[in-house]
């Protein structure tokens, strides 16, 4: 869920800018299905964060646009400024994501950026816009981009994977993320509580730092809560409200009684 992190880190350091940025970081069943679902669930999500004082909010969407073609958009606002996201992908035959196109747009403080990364999988190639200025770069095979490597993340779980890693397309060139399951855990939240399976990014070791992230069970893994931690701060992103294909996240207690 990446928002978030930019607008604080333009008012206070760089620190901050990877925290936003790992925020917007933005993710069942009992019984795991051996194949990829052909589709995904539409969502909407709203998240809160604060950091040293300041409020930040998060908005996030998923939409299928015609089929196999989908949009997941992104807005973190605060009093300082917007930023917002926006990848379109597709579903191949077989149920894998295939980024089309990110963009990201910040307006903070007056300041204005705008990227664009545009996947040109029959040349092999991604175009790299920012601010107006084109790069082109050798696109890495099967790499994904910083929202879609979220959602893989959440089709791999329902499949019954517990370490993950993808290419990432940032900016101009290739990077490599790194997951891994904890435990399951049934988390409390402002919408009372929920089966999780609690997830961490892995990271060179000596790296001061760690996100751990817990994605709701019965709710095609969304992300619920993100933690991150770096030099002795913590700082997390909570949800505040949701609702996946058409259905309000309900507590745990009332996930079981309407199975019943």
């Amino acid at each position: 869920m990446t928002s978030i992190t930019n607008i604080v880190n333009q008012i206070s350091s760089l620190k901050l800018l990877c925290f936003v940025r790992i925020l917007l970081i933005t993710i069942a069943a009992t019984f795991l299905p051996s194949v990829y679902s052909s589709e995904l669930p539409g969502y909407t999500a709203s998240y809160s964060a604060k950091y040293n004082g300041m409020d930040i909010t998060a908005k996030y969407q998923l939409e299928q646009l015609d089929v196999g073609t989908y949009i997941e958009t992104s807005e973190a606002t605060s009093i300082f400024g917007k930023i917002s996201e926006q990848a379109q992908f597709e579903l191949n035959t077989v149920g894998q994501i295939v980024p089309r196109s990110y963009q990201y747009k910040r307006s903070l403080m007056g300041v204005s950026r705008r990227e664009e990364q545009l996947f040109d999988w029959d040349n092999s190639q991604l175009t790299y816009i920012k601010n107006g200025a084109q790069k082109i770069v050798p696109l890495v095979p099967n790499s994904l981009d910083l929202i879609t490597h979220k959602l893989q993340i959440r089709r791999d779980l329902e499949v019954g994977k517990t370490t993950f890693s993808y290419p990432v397309m940032s900016r101009d060139r290739a990077k490599q993320y790194d997951y891994e399951v904890l435990t399951k855990e049934m988390l409390m939240t402002v919408l009372g509580p929920l089966n999780t399976t609690k997830l961490r990014r892995v990271v060179k070791q000596g790296k001061k730092r760690e996100t751990i992230i817990w994605l709701a069970d019965d709710w095609a893994y969304l992300i619920v809560k993100l933690s991150h931690s770096e030099n002795g701060d913590n700082h997390q992103l909570n949800i505040t409200s949701g609702q996946v294909a058409g259905r309000d996240i309900a507590p745990l207690k009332m996930t079981q009684e309407n199975q019943l």
